[in-house]
């Protein structure tokens, strides 16, 4: 995460795409507000860099660099997150209930098998996740 950059894509104003890897993730609009106001206020850790632009989310102590985990997870500290597994697997459990476990592995870049063990310990099942997709009303825009 803490590579992450800006993919400068939008469909609609005020929808950002972040490029986790190598393709867009879609954001909902108030996310993307957020995100907005992050890159409005980025910088880097030390006084030479924050005058280089760099497309990282996150820019680390060197020029063109992100941030280092192990900065990023103190900054998360110091915000209250203390343990960064917790939140982790928390967003898994989230995910899992809303999204298939095949999708989930390929977003993710997890194995299969990692992606039907944390389905299969939500309590989610096959059958539930297709009852929640024909719930849903028709896509108004990127999800």
């Amino acid at each position: 995460m803490q590579s992450a950059v800006r993919a400068g894509l939008g469909v609609a104003p005020g929808i950002l795409g972040l490029t986790l890897g190598s393709d867009p993730l879609w954001l909902r609009p108030r996310l993307s507000h957020l995100v907005t106001r992050l890159m409005a206020a980025r910088r880097a850790e030390r006084v030479p860099v924050r005058s280089v632009q760099t497309a990282h989310l996150f820019p680390g102590a060197h020029p063109g660099q992100p941030l280092s985990a192990d900065r990023l997870a103190r900054r998360l500290k110091g915000l209250g997150i203390k343990n960064m597994r917790y939140a982790r697997n928390g967003a898994l459990l989230a995910m899992v209930g809303s999204v298939h476990w095949k999708l989930l592995a390929d977003l993710l870049g997890i194995s299969d098998s990692a992606a039907q063990r944390w389905h299969a310990a939500a309590g989610a099942d096959r059958a539930s996740y297709v009852a929640s997709r024909l719930k849903q009303d028709a896509m108004t825009g990127p999800e």
